[in-house]
Order: structure tokens, then sequence, then C-alpha cells
């Protein structure tokens, strides 16, 4: 609903019709009310500091750009939440150009001078109706926000001109329909806020004498006299005198009774009906039917002669909707309800205005045929028309040109306009609310199914599940999957699920035989033959995406054509409701129903394979454009020969390329998996490895894991040893990583056996570094120390800084892990880092860092670990990897603990936790418990730190990292008989302990 305004309260855009408040703090909300409350001027610069700065505020030195500021994050307010408002300031003064009718305040006053209206047409129901209407517009002191003299000025304008005859009003109006008790207790209220107010005090004296209590009418009356005489008011205690006197006295009425309603001036005129039998069993509809009544009547439930468009996707049941609702709404509409067809979804020729027109005509009772001109036929209904109140729906509109004559017509009926395009001609030449019908949620598809199948759908909640989880809310679907189910008697409706995972076969039932089919293929196929030729092969291209949203430069690329032609062909696919646009401009999204539709059209498109292949050479050349920009110093796979007509994106930062993976990472993984299909084994081998860095930098190590499962089997099936043994190398690195060693290790020799076999020496030394890891994690200490020694020395004779990087780096860890060699580890340590720096390989010197602090910290070397931690922090803010950035905490928390700054210790061990749940890093989660519970042992929390030590020693067991448990089983060994430290402060710690639940992707794997 649109999008209103509130300076009745607190400043706040009123969302939802009314229903939802969202208010505007702070100084952009102060400018906000000051602007409201006079839209469409021109306020100077001057009066705006006078209303928003109070006089115990010092005013701005530069006024002019204050309101810049606060405009600036005024205009992104309005367009985070599509406020159609127009905000100009500059030298001559602040400006808001906004429809009066959508602030509060304006609104109050239109329905108050609509109540008037009423009142002096004697309808004193729809009067007390719509002023009450008005006043509960108040949702707070007016201009709550603002405690300047001149808001001060404006509020007691409003109250004595506006607000209190309002209520006087509303009050008047219950004594004229014999409300006489909810008179007096409104007019009550009303005097604790604004006592001694004359016309109140009037109306309340007639109030109390109408609900027969006369005795306090006279106690009020004297004692407000006395109040009036005593402030000197002399001619408003006299005026008080004359209204006593008046109602009390012999045979006065204490308030004139409601004139008798007018008699119709001509005879009724007769009802038009034309409207289908109403539909039952229509359930989540709730919200939209909703929308229409208030979008079609006021706010005393009077119909209101304007244009609705109901929209929404082929196959949503708009048309049922909008039956269901013109049924219940026709009480409403006294002389009659028409529905007509104009036949805009293809079936048959299309009705026009000129069409409808007769229709009218003849259900009027008018000879049709007397009347030759179509000028004067229009003028002849529009005349029968202004003596009728009527609704008309437009059902199955195409286009404009199909309804702007005929709207002009029906100016004095309810028109509800249903369509499945956006019709932006109709709506930019008359501005009307526009509903949208969704699909159903998934509570709704299920009471549908179950009210359409009966008992067999209540006794099989499984069946009904899956039959939701395929149709997707989709109204036409679920009512012909609930046919297909009803004939089917003795079939599961599990059974029946399974056999519409056929897409096909779920796109084509309903086509049974009987003329003419009615299935979601034919309903999807009226949207796509509308469409332009362009358009129709877009959406076609769209079903060769393996993602579930696509942008437009990666369907350019498939398409071949200039990326503004794709970008208009995508709003027009969005206006026809067939793709749907989510908050991120750049991307498009198809509901899975229409994914298949599209899908079924892409095979018939003559260049099926070349389109395919050209957008998947986008996603290769893309990522590796990413991965060259985020990683400019990292080895990169060469890159297959490709067709050489496809143009990849382009990033300007190394943020930009990384959010571009990030987002499309589902797209990305999906992509290896079709290029294996497709016959492009170099793609489908070479895309994981353009993608893996910036994956394992935030934790999807499950994407990374799927690419290179499908990376190793495809160059296997071409017989590329190389791409063979690095996919096999990486994914089982990745499985090292993620806590399951077991997994890893057939991976990793078979990649050794690979890389021996054909002789490729980097290929080597870089499986050993796994091999060497994998054999330090199973508490095999020399067997890792020797691997790590042997792959130093093959690293240095290939003259590969890096892998001598890492193996020196993986050396020190296996020397640690044997106990003794701290200064060897410090000096290897040192030489990795000199490598790494020489090099610029920015992740592997963050690791490095690290390593070095922590070292240093258990040599009691604070200062220099301090130092470490700093510019391995620099490193991690740059990279922004997960991982890295939860072993950085863990050493952090380890040297603040022995610095003894528990604080910062706990501060950091927490943020290591939640960044190992996020990261999905199982073991790395162990480290941090393990830390986290050494500090809180030390500051006497010993029950907690023996939770977090088992629960760490599990996650290492569990993961075979055989020594880590062991150690941490002796501590809780001879914790057992420990005595209770004292706390360092002399109190026991209590700091909140972390959830003992992991992440639910940790959990699978804990």
């Amino acid at each position: 609903m649109e999008i209103g305004f509130g300076i009745l309260g607190q400043t706040a855009l009123l969302l939802h019709g009314n229903m939802d408040v969202k208010p505007v703090r702070g100084r952009p909300g102060q400018v906000l009310a000051v602007l409201l409350a006079n839209p469409g001027r021109l306020v100077p610069v001057d009066t705006v500091v006078d209303w928003v700065w109070a006089d115990h505020e010092n005013p701005p030195q530069d006024a002019l750009g204050t309101l810049h500021q606060a405009g600036a994050r005024l205009r992104q307010a309005f367009q985070a939440d599509g406020v159609d408002a127009d905000l100009t300031i500059g030298k001559p003064g602040c400006r808001l150009d906004v429809d009066r009718g959508r602030i509060d305040y304006h609104r109050f006053r239109a329905m108050m001078a609509r109540a008037r209206q009423f009142h002096e047409q004697g309808q004193h129901d729809r009067a007390h109706v719509e002023a009450l209407a008005a006043v509960r517009l108040r949702r707070d002191e007016p201009l709550a926000g603002l405690r300047t003299a001149a808001a001060a000025g404006w509020r007691l304008r409003w109250a004595r001109n506006e607000w209190v005859p309002a209520n006087a009003f509303v009050a008047a109006q219950q004594l004229l329909l014999g409300q006489t008790e909810l008179a007096v207790a409104r007019l009550e209220e009303l005097d604790l806020a604004h006592p001694m107010e004359l016309s109140l005090a009037k109306l309340r004296i007639r109030a109390l004498l109408a609900a027969g209590r006369a005795l306090e009418a006279t106690e009020y009356f004297r004692r407000l006299r006395r109040e009036f005489q005593e402030h000197g008011d002399l001619h408003a205690a006299g005026e008080l005198l004359a209204v006593y006197n008046e109602v009390f006295a012999p045979g006065a009425a204490s308030f004139p009774a409601p004139a008798p309603a007018a008699e119709e001036a001509e005879p009724r005129l007769p009802a038009v009906w034309h409207l289908p039998p109403d539909v039952d069993g229509v359930v989540g509809r709730e919200a939209v039917l909703a929308e229409l009544d208030a979008f079609t009547a006021d706010s005393a439930g009077v119909p209101r002669a304007d244009v609705v468009v109901l929209t929404g996707g082929p196959g949503v049941g708009k048309t049922t909707v909008a039956l269901r609702w013109a049924h219940r709404a026709a009480k409403r509409y006294p002389h009659g309800v028409v529905l007509v067809d104009l036949r805009g979804d293809g079936q048959a020729a299309d009705a026009s205005a000129a069409d409808v027109i007769e229709l009218l005509l003849a259900l009027l009772d008018v000879k049709v045929d007397e009347i030759v001109s179509p000028v004067a036929r229009a003028a002849r209904l529009a005349r029968l028309l202004r003596r009728r109140r009527l609704l008309v729906v437009l059902d199955n509109v195409a286009r404009t040109d199909q309804v702007e004559p005929l709207l002009r017509v029906l100016a004095e009926c309810t028109v509800v306009v249903v369509t499945r395009q956006r019709l932006s001609a109709l709506l930019a030449a008359r501005p009307s609310p526009v509903v949208t019908v969704a699909p159903l949620s998934d509570d709704a598809a299920r009471a549908l199914l179950e009210r359409r199948i009966g008992l067999r759908a209540r006794q099989d909640p499984d069946g009904v599940a899956a039959l939701v989880r395929l149709c997707q809310g989709n109204a036409l679907a679920l009512t012909l999957v609930a046919v297909r189910a009803a004939a089917r008697t003795g079939m599961r409706l599990v059974t029946l699920a399974e056999a519409l995972r056929d897409a096909d076969m779920l796109l084509d039932v309903g086509n049974d035989g009987d003329w003419p089919g009615r299935s979601l293929r034919s309903a999807f196929t009226v949207s796509y033959q509308a469409l332009p030729p362009a358009e129709q092969r877009t959406f076609a291209l769209l079903g060769l995406h393996p993602g579930a949203e696509v942008a437009p430069d990666a369907l350019a690329a498939a398409d071949g054509r200039p990326l503004s032609q794709v970008r208009q062909s995508l709003a027009v696919l969005v206006a026809a409701h067939l793709i749907e646009q989510p908050g991120d401009l750049d991307r498009y999204r198809v509901p899975n129903l229409l994914q298949l539709y599209a899908e079924s059209l892409a095979r018939q498109l003559a260049d099926n394979a070349a389109a395919r292949r050209r957008l998947l050479e986008f996603s290769l050349l893309t990522a590796y454009e990413a991965h060259r920009t985020v990683f400019p110093a990292k080895h990169r796979p060469e890159l297959p020969r490709t067709g050489g007509d496809v143009t990849p994106a382009r990033f300007a930062t190394p943020a930009a390329a990384r959010q571009w993976v990030l987002r499309e990472r589902t797209t990305l993984t999906a992509a290896v998996r079709l290029a294996a299909e497709a016959g492009l084994p170099e793609i489908a081998f070479t895309l994981p490895s353009l993608t893996a860095d910036v994956f394992d930098s935030h934790g999807h190590f499950g994407d990374i894991i799927a690419g290179f499962t499908v990376a190793a089997a495809s160059a296997a099936a071409v017989g590329n040893a190389y791409a063979e043994a690095s996919s096999l190398n990486d994914l089982g690195q990745v499985l090292l990583l993620m806590g399951q060693d077991a997994e890893a290790e057939p991976y990793l020799r078979e990649a050794l056996r690979l890389v021996d076999a054909h002789g490729i020496g980097i290929g080597r030394v870089t499986v050993m570094l796994n091999m060497a890891r994998r054999h330090l994690h199973a508490g095999r200490i020399t067997e890792a120390v020797k691997m790590s020694r042997e792959t130093l020395e093959e690293a240095r004779a290939l003259d590969e800084p890096e892998r001598c990087a890492a193996a020196l780096h993986r050396l020190a860890d296996a020397l640690l892990e044997q106990g003794g060699h701290q200064r060897e580890a410090l000096g290897l340590y040192r030489e990795a880092l000199a490598l790494r720096e020489r090099i610029d390989y920015r992740p592997g010197r963050a690791q490095t860092h690290i390593a070095l602090a922590d070292l240093l910290t258990r040599m009691g070397r604070y200062e220099e670990a301090a130092g470490q931690c700093a510019r391995a922090a620099r490193l991690v803010n740059e990279s922004q990897h997960l991982p890295t950035a939860m072993k950085l905490n863990t050493v952090q928390a380890r040297l603040c603990h022995a610095e003894g700054d528990d604080r910062a210790a706990l501060r950091h061990a927490h943020q290591a936790v939640e960044l190992a749940d996020r990261s999905g890093h199982a073991t790395g989660r162990g480290r941090a418990l393990d830390t986290l519970a050494g500090i809180l042992l030390d500051r006497g929390n010993i029950e907690d730190a023996r939770e977090l030590w088992e629960r760490a020693a599990r996650l290492f067991r569990d993961r075979e990292r055989v020594g880590q448990a062991q150690r941490i089983e002796a501590r809780l060994k001879s914790l057992a008989a420990a005595v209770i430290p004292e706390a360092r402060d002399g109190e026991r710690d209590t700091v909140a302990m972390p959830s003992p639940r992991l992440s639910s992707w940790a959990a699978e794997r804990a």
C-alpha cells in the first residue's frame, strides 16, 4: 500500500495503511516535520532553523550545510522505503513536494471536510464514522520531535482551530445518533486536556442532560461558570449561562433530534448483475482482499469512484481473487456488479473498449442498435452510470489501449483492472493503486490441497508437503495437481509427487484430452507468446542459466546482444511478471515453475549449445578477472581456449571482485556441474581453482568440495593428469581445513601417486605439504617432521619461494609439536616470513605472523608477540579471511591472558568462537574453546572450564586430531583433583559463556 507521512505524533513514515509506523528520528526527522507542515512551499533556511533548533541549542554556524546533510539522510530513507517525494534544499530555502493526501495532517483536514458535508446532508452516521476516523489519525502530540517556540505555536493553533472542534463534532454526531454515554465520555476526556474550553463546556452540559444526568450537568455548569468569573472572562460565563437556561427551560430538548432522511427523488434504479458464481476454497488471500477493500472504499465503507490494478504472474490466481472479492463487496454496490473478460490471455480475439461499452448498455436494457455512433454510445453509458453506484471488474487486460478509453466512461464507478502486465502507460497517465497477487504461502498451499483433495491429504502430510514444494505457491499448479490427485484415488500423494518431479509432466498436468487444455504450460505460453521476439529469446536463455538469480551481463554474454538491449528485455519480462527483480537492482530471479518452462524453451533454441558455451565462458573469464584482482601475486591455472566472443566483467577494486564471487557463489558452483554435463571439461576443472580462495576466506567449504569433486572427475575423463592431481590435492586440503582428515587422506595419496607417475615436481611438493599436515594432525609427529624436511629440500631445488615458505612453516609446526625445538622453530618461521614478504604473499604472511605471535607468547616475549599480532591484524583486515581472523583472535586471547588482561582475553576468545562458527571451522572452534577454558580456569571458573575442555576434546577426537585431544584430556584428568585457583581480581568470572550449540553447518560435522 502507499507510504504516507505522519506529523500528528512522532514524525514517521506510515506503512501498510498506517498499520506500521516507522519513526524518522534525530535532526532529519525534525527537518522533515517542518517541511511536512508546509508541503509544496519554499521554507526559508532561517525559518527552518527557528523551527528545528530550540532556544537552549546553539544554531549551526553552517545552517545550509547542516540541512544538506539532513536532506541526504532523508533521501536515503525515502529511497530505501520507496517513498515518492522530491526534497530540494538550497540557498532560497527548503521544499518538499509530496502529495498532501499522504500526510496525516492534511488527510485529517480532508476527512473532517467530508464529515461536515455528510452532516449537512443529514447523514449523521457517515459523518460520525468519517470524523472518528479523522481524530484517530492523531498518534501523540503533533510535531512531537520539535520543542521550539515555532512548533509550539503551530500545535496551539492546531489544537484550538482544528483538534478541539473535530472532537466536539464527533461528540455532537454521537448525541445526534443517541450515543449519549460515548459523547459524555469523550467530552470528559477532552476537558482534562483542554479545561475551560467554552465550546466543549457548552456541549458537555447538553450531553450530560441528554444522558439523564441533570444533577451532574448543573454542578458542572456552576463550577465552570465560577471559574470563568474568577478569571475575568465574563463573556464566557454569560454564554455558558445562556446554554444552561436554554436546555433547562420547560419543554426544551437537550439536543436537536436528527432530521428525517429525505426520500429518494426518483424511483430505485434496477440493479445490474453480470458475475460468474462465487468460488469456494479461496485461502491465503486475506491480505489481498483487505487491500482491495481499503483502496475501493472510504473509512465509512462508501465505495470510491476510482481505479485499482490487480496484477500478478501467470497462474497465481488473479481472476479467482477478483471474483471472490467482487462477491464479498457486492453488498456495497446496490446498483450492481459486472465482470467483463477482455480476453487478453490470447485464447480468442481480445475485447475492445467499444465491446465493453456495448455489453454494459445491453445489460442496462438500452437498445444498442438504435445508437450507431460509438461516441454517442459512450456518452449514453456515461450518463446512465452517473445515477448508479457500480462495480466493474475488467479481467484479462493485456494492454493499456484496451481500457484507457473505457475508464473515462466509467469515471463514476469503482473499476478493478485485472492484468498480468504492469500497464506502465496506464499508471503513468492516471496513478492508481496496484495490488499484487503473490504466490501462496506454504500453509495456504497446504490448506488448498487439503480442502480439494479431502481426507487423503490429511492422512498423508508428507505427500502434501512434497506437492507444496513442487507447486511453489502457484494457485493454478496447486489446483491442477489437486484435480489429478482426486482423479487417481489409488495413488499415494508421495508417488504422485515423485512422478511430477519430471518437469514436462508437471508443466503439462491438466492436459487430459478435454479441450481446451488448461495446464501450467498453456498459462505460461500465453504470457510468453505476448512478448516481442527479442524478449522471447531472452526468457528462453534464462533456462540455460544454472543459478537461481542472473545478472544482466551474464545473460548478455549468452545472448550476444549489447548489455543495454538485454536490460531493456529484462524490464519487459519483469513487467510481464515472468521474472522478479529482488532488492539488488542488477539481478533478476526466475520463479521455480517458470524456470522449468524456460528450460523447455531453451532446448528449442537453434544456438542452444553456443549460447550455453558463451554463458559458461563468461563465468570462467570473469572469475579469472576476480581472482587476479583479489590475489594479484597468487598463482592461477592457465585458461583454456575460448571462443573469443565473450567479454568478462572487470573490477575496479578487490572488494568489488570478492563481492561478485560471493554473490555468484551458487551460480559458479552450479556452472562447474553444467560445464561437465555440457562437454566442456576444461571449464569444469579450471573454474573451481579460481573461486576456491574467496570461498575459503568465508568458510564456504561445501562449495569448494562440490567444485573440486566435479573438477577431478572431468580432468580424469579427458586424461589431464595435472588438473586431476591438482583438484584431488585441493579437495584433500579443504577437507583437512574442515577437520575431516580421514576423508582427506585418500585424495592426497591419489594426488601424490599421479604427480609421481607423471613427474610433476611442483605438484609433488604441494601434495607433500598437505600430507605432512595430515601426519601432524594424526599425531604421527616423526613422519610429519621427516616429510616437512624432505618437502623443504625439494621446494628449494625447484626454486619455488612460496612452497619453500610453506615447507618452512610446516616444519616449524611439526618441531613445536615434537617438543624442545622453540628456537629452531622461531628461526624457521622468520625465514618463512622473509620469503613471503619478498614475494608479497599476504595470506601466507598473515599466517606466519600469527604463528610467530603464538610462539613468542609461549616464550614469554610478549612485546614481540604483540607486534606480530598487529602486523597480522592489518593483513587480515585487508583479506577478510575468516579462518585466519579466527586464528588471530585465538592467539590474541592467549597473549592478553598471559599479560594479565583477562577482559581483553575473554573478548578475543569469544570472537574466535564466533568466527569459527561463521566459517564452519570445527577444529578452529576446538582451539578457541581450549583457549577460553584456560582463561576461565585461571579466573576460578572451574566448572565452565571443564565443560569447554570436554567439548573441545570431543571436537579434536572426532576429527582424529589425536595430539590435541590427548593434551586436553590430560588437563581434564588433572583438573579432577585440582584445587580451584583464586580469581585474579578477587571475584569469580561472570562473563557469559558461549552457547553450546554449534552452527547448523558445524553441527553436522561436529
